[in-house]
Parts: structure tokens; C-alpha cells; sequence
């Protein structure tokens, strides 16, 4: 296990969380940039949602983190399949569904008007948490359609994102910390120069994925 990678990952993520939660309290009267923030949101819940399940074989020693991930895992899997199809990757069955959902759709296409632009983000984000669904069991978070202008369906789904982005933090607050402690740091005081020369002859390339 990649522990130094899953800290960093962890303290970005952390970052993140907390700026755009933040921001998001405040309450900032531009829907454009709720809308901005409320995509971060979804990202880095999601890249938490990642290092949860990467991060199985910390909770046998640290039950308390397992716990944590427990107690939110339905919620993160929601936000990681939102991230999926309309955050990180804008899919194409989400474009489809989101014009057959919402035929007014029609009217904002390739228009270069800000709030156009809103209004088709706001149309495929209520698309996709629609989609969130089975057949034979119907909606697998919330109890019926979303409908984002119904007041009681924005509060419902921004509730839900609130909740979960303060879970995600205290999840995330106790990965970092569990996974620096088996982090060895270098002495910098004594050790910085051969890593400053290290540096030096550092070579950047394409990086790929790679299985985790």
C-alpha cells in the first residue's frame, strides 16, 4: 500500500473539501459559481470515495477509519457514479437521457449566453441524479424523481452534499493522519542536499495510469 501516495492524495482532497464547503456556506449569490462549486464538491468526495477503497487493509488496525467509511459508503458510491458521468467525464448517455428527460433542453443548445450554459449543467446534474437508479428497484438514493427547481428537491439533494462533504472531511482528516504515521520522512536538516541533488537529475515524462 502506497501510503505516502493515499496521505498526499488525502491532504488535496482535504483541501478542496474544506474551501469549496466553505464557500459554498457562505452563500455566494452568483449561481454560476454555486454550480462550480457544487461540481467540486462531487469531485473530491468521489476521489475520497477512491482512497476509501484503496485503503481496506488500514481498517483492521484502525477500526474507527473503517467505521467512518462504513457509515458514508452508500452516499460516496452515489457521489463517485455522479463524478463518473457528469463531473470528471461528461457522458454521452448523459447527454442523450438528459434531452429525453428534459426536451427544453432543446432551446439552450450552442447558445454562448453564461446563464444557457447554467441552465444545461443544471439540466444534465439533475439528469444524472435521476439516473441513479435500477429498474427493478427505482431510485437507489432518494425515494422519487429530482426535480432541481422543486425547493424541496434542491434542499433534499443539497443537504445530502453537505452531509457527505462534512463526512468526507472527517474521513479524510483521519486517513491522513493514519497513513503519515507510516510514512518514514527524511531528516531534511541532514539529508537535504543529496536530495536537492536527487532533484537536480530529475527526468519528467508522460505519466500513465497504473494499477493500484
Amino acid at each position: 500500500m502506497d501510503y505516502r501516495h493515499i496521505c498526499t492524495a488525502g491532504m488535496v482532497a482535504l483541501h478542496d473539501l474544506q474551501t469549496a464547503h466553505k464557500l459554498l456556506e457562505d452563500g455566494p449569490e452568483s449561481m454560476n459559481l454555486r454550480l462550480v462549486l457544487i461540481r467540486h464538491l462531487i469531485l473530491e468526495i468521489a476521489n475520497i470515495a477512491d482512497l476509501a477503497a484503496i485503503s481496506g487493509r488500514l481498517y483492521k488496525n484502525h477500526p474507527n477509519l473503517g467505521e467512518l467509511y462504513k457509515a458514508t459508503r452508500t452516499d460516496l458510491d452515489f457521489f463517485k457514479y455522479l463524478r463518473n458521468i457528469y463531473v470528471g467525464h461528461f457522458t454521452p448517455d448523459l447527454t442523450a437521457k438528459t434531452f429525453e428527460w428534459l426536451p427544453y433542453t432543446n432551446a439552450f443548445l450552442g447558445s454562448n449566453k453564461l446563464n444557457k450554459q447554467l441552465g444545461i449543467s443544471w439540466f444534465a446534474l439533475e439528469t444524472a441524479i435521476n439516473t441513479y437508479a435500477a429498474p427493478e428497484t427505482g431510485h437507489k438514493i432518494f425515494p422519487s424523481d429530482t426535480d432541481l427547481n422543486y425547493p424541496s428537491d434542491l434542499t433534499r439533494f443539497l443537504n445530502l452534499l453537505g452531509e457527505t462533504a462534512l463526512d468526507s472531511m472527517s474521513y479524510a482528516t483521519k486517513l491522513v493522519a493514519v497513513t503519515r504515521s507510516y510514512v518514514t520522512i527524511p531528516d531534511l536538516d541532514k539529508e537535504l542536499l543529496g536530495l536537492a541533488i536527487t532533484a537536480g537529475q530529475t527526468d519528467f515524462e508522460f505519466l500513465t495510469k497504473r494499477r493500484r
